[in-house]
Order: C-alpha cells, then structure tokens, then sequence
C-alpha cells in the first residue's frame, strides 16, 4: 500500500500516534512493510478470526446447554439445583440474564450469557453435576482414552486461551504477536470435537489461513 507522506501522517494522527507506537516498534515482519501495512493486516486478520470465533463460541454454548437440559430439563436457567451449582459469579452472570428474559425463555438466555459463563462451567466443581455423564455425548469426538476430568480441562483451557484472545480482538487491540496459529487450531478443535460435520463447513469458507498467509 502505497501513501503519500500527508497521507501517512494524516492516518497516523486520526488513529493516535501513541496506538501506532505498537506498530512503528513490531518485529518479525518483512523489511519494506511499515506500520500501517502491519497495522491493516492486524485489522484483516481479527476479522477473519472474529467470524470463525463466532461459529466456535455458538456451537461450544450449544453443547453445554444441550448438557444442561440433558441433566436438569428445558428450563435449565430456573433449575435450582443448576444454581446451587454455580460459583458466585456465575450465578450473579445467570440472574442478569434471566431477568431480561421471560421463564422458558432458554434460548434467550443462552444468547445473553457471556462467554466466560460457559467456561466456567468446564471447572471440576462440575464435573459431578454435568460431566461425568454427559462429557462425552454432547462432545461425541472427544478421544475415548481421555478420562471426562482431563477432556473437560482440555475443554476449558482452550476456551480460557479464546476467550482472551477474542476479548482483545473484540477492544481492537494489536494480535499480531499471539501464537494465531494455536488459536486456529483450537477453535477448529472445539467445533469438531462437537460436530465434524460443521468443523468441515466451517474450514471451506473461513479465511483466517488465508489472512495469516499475508502478512506483510
């Protein structure tokens, strides 16, 4: 991309210099590519990994809901044995989303809920209470020899490396210096361990292979 020096001075004053510093100081990229150029492709790649965490976070929530009403039926969200579960936090995070929703409004809720909510639902306290029965129906590909304690924590550590890694995207932070390729592959995982099937559909389209492959 070529610009004009106004041009490059114009840019950087409307996006702050200071936001530019990150850029001005990066390594690892070929030798004529200047801020802006690593600064677009930061912004090209967070999309397109943006879309594929979309389908990844979807499908993961729909597991563990298909979990929940498996153990404590379609209104899950009022079960009260389901709140007892829950650490604080969560329960506070459940409450606030059922009050802007109506009793038996479980899809509601499930669109309401953050995606913190669902990761804590793969911490041990739950493992009695939802895993141990049901890991490995709503997870149909998780590897049989995993015990339901280490496929859950596999479960959760891969959604806590997400979740923060899509909390910076979603602030328009800089990704370029995360592993992107490790995040590729776990949100691939999560989607395949639930269905094979979307894991396939979602790789003939998603583009974040692509988008990494250009960097500049």
């Amino acid at each position: 991309m070529v610009l004009t020096q106004y041009r490059i001075a114009a840019v950087t004053s409307a996006l702050s210099a200071t936001r530019m510093g990150t850029y001005l100081n990066a390594t690892g990229f070929g030798a004529g590519a200047t801020a802006l150029d690593i600064y677009v492709w930061n912004a090209l790649v967070s999309g397109a990994f943006f879309s594929a965490l979309h389908v990844c976070e979807v499908v993961v929530r729909n597991a563990i809901a298909h979990a929940l009403e498996l153990k404590y039926g379609p209104n899950w969200p009022w079960d009260p044995g389901f709140d007892r579960s829950l650490s604080k936090w969560s329960k506070n995070e459940l409450l606030s989303a059922k009050q802007r929703t109506q009793i038996g409004s479980t899809g509601k809720v499930i669109a309401e809920l953050k995606f913190a909510f669902w990761c804590q639902l793969f911490t041990a306290r739950q493992d009695q209470h939802i895993w141990n029965a049901h890991l490995h129906t709503v997870f149909p590909l998780l590897p049989l020899p995993l015990t339901v304690a280490m496929g859950r924590k596999m479960l959760y550590d891969d959604m806590e490396a997400l979740r923060g890694f899509r909390n910076r995207i979603a602030h328009h932070e800089p990704i370029f210096a995360y592993p992107l390729a490790e995040h590729h592959a776990r949100i691939q995982r999560l989607v395949n361990l639930r269905c094979g099937d979307t894991q396939q559909w979602l790789a003939q389209w998603e583009i974040v292979s692509t988008t990494m492959g250009a960097r500049p």
